[in-house]
Formats: C-alpha cells, sequence, structure tokens
C-alpha cells in the first residue's frame, strides 16, 4: 500500500517539477511559481516521511524472520 502511495507521489513530483519548469519567467507568474514550489516542498517532505516508514518496515520484517529463521538449540545457546 505505502509502495503505490510512493510510486504516485513520484509522479505528482514530476507533475509539478514540469509544472514549475514550464512556466515562462514574468513577473505575473512569480506567485504561481511559488505555489507550485511549496507544493513541492510538503511533497518532498512526505515523500521522504514514507520512504523512512517503508525502510523501518523492511527492517522490523528482517529482525522478524532472523528471530523466526533461528534454531532452538542455537536460540539457548544466545
Amino acid at each position: 500500500m505505502l509502495k503505490e502511495i510512493l510510486d504516485r507521489l513520484v509522479d505528482i513530483e514530476g507533475q509539478l517539477d514540469d509544472a514549475y519548469y514550464n512556466l515562462p519567467e514574468y513577473d505575473a507568474n512569480s506567485e504561481g511559481k511559488g505555489y507550485i514550489d511549496g507544493a513541492r516542498c510538503d511533497l518532498y517532505h512526505l515523500k521522504d516521511e514514507i520512504e523512512k516508514t517503508i525502510l523501518e518496515s523492511q527492517k522490523e520484517n528482517v529482525s522478524l524472520d532472523e528471530v523466526m529463521n533461528t534454531s532452538p538449540t542455537l536460540a539457548k545457546l544466545l
């Protein structure tokens, strides 16, 4: 689920980047560029949080797998 959300955010990031860089450099567009840049910043933070959550859940899964795959005899020695 989080992976699909992250993929969608990457798509949105590309769209916002395209919008930002395709706006002409007119004074009238500076406010619009500011709003797009703010949305990009919020998106980057959200993307970072989701990536951290995915990495943490992968670490937890690895640790659980290690515990579940440890033989009872070895566990007694530890």
